[in-house]
């Protein structure tokens, strides 16, 4: 699936992802500073799970895209399955902590391995599978990071 267009947004994406890590490292980060009884801790944790739960929404709505542009009948249970980090993210929204980030981590880890594996099966371009194994790794920490905060 590696094409001369899709080579060419390699640099762009890693870029918007690298950014698009920036608040979850941001908020993590403050979050794991502060004490218990900080007076923005709770709005810290709402926008960590809030921001989270986008980042894991869009993670699936670029696998909705991928099947959508492979097509055929043996897209269908592909396609189906994009909806599953919508729902995870939603469910992790509403948990109490620490699950929520639990939930969040395992999530962020699973996406990164259908990511990679889809990759090395040629359904996704190559160096979106290299680029998403050390973002993934990263956004895991963050995401065991915060379980530890809020334990």
């Amino acid at each position: 699936m590696e094409s001369e267009p899709q080579s060419v947004l390699q640099s762009p994406a890693l870029r918007l992802s690298l950014v698009g890590c920036i608040p979850l490292a941001v908020l993590t980060l403050w979050l794991v500073s502060i004490p218990q009884d900080h007076v923005w801790r709770g709005d810290t944790v709402a926008l960590l799970k809030t921001y989270a739960a986008l980042a894991l929404s869009f993670l699936g709505g670029i696998r909705f895209g991928l099947a959508v542009a492979a097509g055929g009948n043996d897209q269908r249970l592909a396609l189906a399955a994009t909806a599953i980090p919508v729902l995870v993210a939603w469910i992790a929204v509403v948990l109490g902590e620490p699950g929520s980030f639990a939930m969040l981590a395992v999530a962020f880890a699973a996406q990164g391995a259908w990511d990679s594996i889809a990759a090395h099966r040629g359904a996704a371009p190559a160096w979106f599978g290299r680029m998403r194994v050390p973002l993934t790794v990263f956004v895991v920490a963050l995401m065991i990071a915060a379980f530890f905060a809020t334990a």
